[in-house]
């Protein structure tokens, strides 16, 4: 700096030569710049803070503490209210009857005009009054000790419970169904499509296309089907054509499958063989799903929009996505497969001719990208032919990129994705390898499957715990 021609200190972090006076400023300079990091710190602290505080799911949450201690209130009080009417109506009738009594001991006082067989029934007049009143409060009692243990649920009054957009999974998967090459044996499936894995059961339900039917395996880890419904390629009420998706509806133990060729989607029952009706016709359905109402959402790949079936609705349904001709403007769909709902009704769907996914909240007449939508190909702000497709709580949006062969996030509001599992490499059948992904699911640990279709066959990545 004083363009010394022999100075003595050299400063490794930069590289320079400082005579002694210099370096000594150089060196304070330091600490300015480390009390902007401290400050950039305690900045981050208090983002990091109000990331919990503020989250859209602590905020959801106070609401829902809110809305339910006023519902309390209102019960109570309503409770209140009718335990008051009981009390007052016994009380009425008991307090005429003691008035009579009453003025029967002041009489008999008054007169001496009585006999040793009045004193009994006065004593049993006063024991009978004792019990009504007893009895009068315990009945008020067990029914408010009824209403809070048998009624109300405390424990799972309210749960969080959702996929983190920070989880990884290990980099080679495990074939969990199929994998035995393309064929109908008990050990082989044939152009798998949709999966749907039964989180009571421990097992998953398959549509087997090319074999036009549903098979079950169990997810412990055993080499052949544990169930097969249906007899052969058809369009009886037993048989199916080209299966495309299914869902198991909990609630009623059935199968809910769309029969891709018959153009219709049916159920069958689980409990009872002969239980089987078709829900819908003349629909190309690609994409099924159900909401804990027990309503009925599916995807029409040639109509290009998605529907909804209130449960026990037997007319068109109502459309909630799409459904303004094929295109690809916010209101329009192209060719829609996979769909996801949830809780509050949100639809999300695999735009496949679109290569995006659109999120379309309740009752909106136009959705929103979430992830793609810059057209085909293999870059972190694009997907080509997406297929299956879960979002979590937090509406993370995770994604079977079909034809690039690998599994995708797009964390809420992000403009590009991050590749969560698979590598893509179509040049083999090796446990990260993969041919056209179809559908996608988690279990409760959230490990993640997801159908390598044109190796026939299920793959599940675990969670990476370390």
């Amino acid at each position: 700096m004083c363009k010394k021609s022999s100075v003595p200190m050299h400063c490794i972090g930069c590289d320079k030569y400082f005579c002694n006076k210099h370096f000594t400023g150089h060196r304070e300079s330091w600490f300015g710049e480390l009390e902007k990091i401290v400050e950039n710190r305690n900045q981050l602290q208090e983002e990091i803070n109000r990331s919990i505080q503020f989250n859209p799911v602590m905020i959801d949450i106070d609401e829902w503490e809110k809305t339910t201690i006023e519902k309390v209130k209102n019960v109570a009080a309503f409770a209140r209210q009718q335990t008051i009417q009981l009390l007052n109506t016994n009380r009425t009738k008991i307090g005429n009857d003691f008035k009579n009594l009453s003025q029967e001991l002041t009489d008999l006082r008054e007169s001496g005009d009585f006999i040793e067989n009045d004193l009994v029934r006065l004593n049993e007049q006063i024991n009978q009054f004792k019990f009504d009143i007893k009895q009068s409060t315990q009945t008020t009692d067990i029914i408010l000790r009824s209403e809070q243990s048998d009624r109300v649920d405390w424990e799972n009054l309210i749960y969080v419970d959702y996929v983190q957009s920070t989880i990884k999974w290990e980099i080679n998967s495990k074939t969990i169904a199929g994998g035995h090459g393309q064929g109908n044996d008990l050990n082989q499936l044939d152009f798998p499509q949709g999966i749907y894995v039964d989180r009571q059961q421990q097992s998953i339900y398959i549509a087997d296309y090319g074999n036009h039917r549903i098979v079950r395996w169990e997810l412990g880890g055993h080499d052949e089907q544990i169930a097969i419904y249906g007899n052969g390629k058809g369009n009886r009420i037993d048989q199916l054509n080209g299966p495309i998706d299914v869902i198991v509806d909990e609630n009623n133990k059935s199968l809910i499958i769309a029969d891709w060729e018959n153009k219709r989607v049916v159920r069958w029952s689980l409990e009872n063989s002969e239980d089987k009706e078709i829900l819908i016709e003349n629909i190309s359905c690609c994409g099924l799903k159900m909401n804990e109402n027990g309503d009925l959402f599916v995807s029409d790949s040639e109509k290009d929009e998605v529907r909804r079936w209130r449960k026990g609705e037997k007319d068109e349904g109502t459309i909630v996505a799409g459904g303004n001709g094929r295109g690809d403007k916010l209101d329009q769909l192209n060719r829609p497969a996979y769909i996801f709902i949830d809780r509050q009704e949100t639809v999300y769907i695999s735009d496949w001719g679109n290569h995006r996914v659109m999120k379309w909240l309740k009752d909106a007449d136009k959705g929103i990208v979430v992830a793609g939508g810059y057209k085909c190909g293999n870059s972190l702000k694009q997907l080509y032919h997406p297929n299956g497709l879960i979002v979590n709580e937090v509406g993370d949006v995770y994604v079977a990129d079909s034809r690039n062969n690998r599994i995708m996030c797009w964390v809420s509001g992000s403009e590009e994705g991050r590749v969560v599992a698979v590598v893509r490499n179509d040049n083999g059948d090796g446990l990260n390898q993969f041919h056209v992904l179809e559908g996608l699911s988690f279990d409760v640990e959230n490990n993640l499957y997801v159908v390598d279709r044109d190796h026939s066959r299920v793959q599940r990545f675990s969670v990476n715990k370390n």
